[in-house]
């Protein structure tokens, strides 16, 4: 089930197209630096901005929330909001290719991210906001960074765990590493290639940190 407000943000990637579709035949009609940053804001902060109002309408809980239930999920609709970046991941990797453009970008969704950090132009950040990583960290090809995991419990419902990823100054994260919600990466770790950091693992510790609430996630 879900309520009203759920339903009314499951319709922005529709208005996303629209728009951008509207933008896109502005420029085309009227090329000028004018309908060529109205292209750009629509696509890249148009976006962000109507994630942080929800946000501040709706904060979102880390921990276990359940998202189809009786109550407006704030993660749910920051899902909506990112979803055309995940059907169009070339706009991202656009943003990758100019230095320093994707770290501030993901700032505006209100990730911390420090200065020098390198981005591959194949990659992907499932949480564009709930991000926190340090300073000249080293991102190879096809690292999967995820603030969430989703399953279903025995009675149907569905929930998701969010947490934030962490890591570290320094750090560096070979190819097709992947990095569940809750993890970490300590400053200065290299964490070789196709390694996993999961749901609250600390990378290099073998012991999973996991709450009580949360152990099923793992």
């Amino acid at each position: 089930m879900m309520t009203p407000a759920d339903r009314l943000f499951s319709y922005f990637p529709l208005l996303m197209t629209v728009l951008s579709l509207a933008a896109m035949g502005a420029f085309g009609r009227w090329p000028s630096l004018w309908t060529a940053a109205l292209l750009l804001f629509v696509i890249f902060v148009l976006p962000p901005i109507v994630h942080r109002i929800m946000l501040r309408w709706a904060p979102l809980k880390q921990g276990v929330n359940q998202i189809d239930g009786s109550k407006f999920s704030p993660w749910l609709a920051s899902h909506h909001i990112q979803a055309i970046y995940d059907a169009l991941p070339f706009l991202e990797s656009l943003l990758r290719v100019f230095p320093g453009f994707y770290s501030m970008w993901l700032r505006m969704w209100g990730s911390r991210i420090g200065y020098g950090v390198e981005w591959p132009v194949r990659m992907d950040v499932l949480d564009r906001g709930l991000m926190d990583i340090g300073n000249r960290v080293v991102f190879s090809r096809r690292v999967e960074l995820s603030a969430h995991v989703r399953k279903k419990s025995d009675g149907g419902r569905s929930r998701v765990l969010v947490r934030t990823v962490r890591i570290g100054s320094y750090a560096f994260l070979g190819a097709r590493v992947r990095v569940g919600p809750g993890a970490s990466v300590p400053s200065n770790a290299s964490v070789p290639e196709h390694a996993t950091v999961g749901v609250n693992e600390v990378f290099g510790d073998a012991v999973r940190h996991h709450e009580q609430a949360e152990a099923e996630f793992a």
